[in-house]
């Protein structure tokens, strides 16, 4: 018994839900990692002596049958200077379309993510935000996108640093700046100071998990970079879009009124199927010794020894049926309601809490929702 949803009965609504992380910097194990990239020549770069980070713990160089294998740590090393320019060039390389802001300043390419976005994040003009910057170095605070999810929720940015006297607490503004939250009124106003608390202090990529500290101010300098007690934690929420299904199933009068319930047949009390070649073990047991196991036809369980055939199925209530089924006020009751594809196949099940009787003079309704 199947019946058609209308299209004016389906409905499929989108809808963001957040999860919030803390991470600190002795979470490098999680991916999470807090690095520093330095600006340079790649000129006779060598990774034996080259400026670096190494997480992890440290495993010494060894030999095997007659192999030298390298020092390594479990976790990574990362190269400072091939940071700063990969960074450079994901996100604050400039393209040669004029600046609306300066005349000598251009649009930041996102070469990393949307290349036609010129402008911030979620914003359709500069307004007061300014152009990115970067210097001769860079902090970088890594997220993993398995935590992230969709994309690190805008204003959920929180990163506290306890390696200067003072702990620090920046914040992103929504639209992928990080500010002072100390400072946070004259960051709002525009009213900024260069190298100054309330500067931007740097730069939130949202689609990739990347967190980039850019203000070379003697303050932030060594933010995201701090070890041990003198460390810093950062706080995030993740995103991810879920749907929410929404089906209205009508049953009208007089429909849905039969019943395939073989419990309703004269002389039969249930159902029975039985795959073809089925078989069950009625004596002995598999073990790691014998591994010996006797099995007897399925239908000789189910069916009494007979010496004619039977079926290996019946489908539903045919033939006779119980008086009561002939009563006036005898109905069927909706217990369930499946849903199914185009080819007739089953994709989900509503479960009432109750039966619901389903009277042949009046229509019913059943408004069915689910998310995923």
């Amino acid at each position: 018994m199947y019946k058609d949803i209308a299209s004016d009965d389906k409905s499929i609504q989108k809808f963001k839900t957040y999860k919030q992380f803390t991470f600190t910097n002795v979470d490098t194990g999680s991916g999470v990692f807090g690095l520093e990239g330095v600006s340079g020549s790649f000129h006779n770069f060598l990774t034996g002596s080259a400026a670096s980070q190494s997480f992890g713990v440290y495993n010494a160089a060894s030999k095997s049958f007659g192999h030298s294998w390298d020092t390594w740590y479990s976790c990574g090393t990362f190269f400072k200077l091939p940071l700063y320019f990969q960074i450079r060039g994901c996100y604050y390389q400039y393209d040669t379309i004029p600046n609306p802001k300066s005349i000598t300043t251009r649009y930041p390419l996102y070469a990393g993510g949307n290349w036609s976005r010129k402008y911030p994040y979620n914003r359709d003009d500069w307004g007061s935000i300014v152009p990115r910057e970067l210097h001769d170095t860079v902090n970088v605070i890594t997220i993993p996108q398995e935590y992230f999810g969709e994309e690190v929720k805008p204003f959920s940015i929180k990163i506290l640093d306890d390696s200067s006297d003072i702990t620090i607490d920046l914040r992103d503004d929504g639209y992928g700046q990080l500010y002072d939250y100390a400072y946070s009124s004259s960051f709002a106003t525009g009213t900024l100071t260069a190298q100054g608390s309330g500067s931007c202090i740097g730069n939130v990529f949202y689609e990739h998990g990347i967190v980039a500290i850019t203000n070379t101010g003697s303050s932030y300098t060594n933010i995201g970079l701090g070890t041990g007690g003198d460390g810093w934690s950062v706080r995030f929420q993740a995103t991810k879009t879920s749907y929410e299904y929404s089906y209205l199933c009508h049953v009208n009068e007089y429909q849905f009124n039969g019943t395939t319930n073989p419990s309703v047949a004269t002389g039969r009390s249930g159902s029975i199927s039985i795959p073809v070649g089925a078989q069950y073990i009625y004596d002995g047991e598999i073990t790691p010794t014998s591994g010996i196991v006797n099995y007897q036809s399925a239908f000789d369980l189910v069916l009494p020894p007979a010496s004619q055939s039977y079926l290996s199925s019946y489908s539903g209530a045919g033939g006779n049926l119980q008086a009561f089924t002939t009563h006036s006020e005898f109905g069927t009751y909706i217990t369930n309601i499946g849903l199914y594809n185009d080819t007739n196949e089953l994709m989900a099940i509503a479960k009432l809490s109750n039966p619901i009787k389903n009277d042949k003079d009046l229509p019913i309704s059943f408004l069915i929702r689910f998310d995923s």
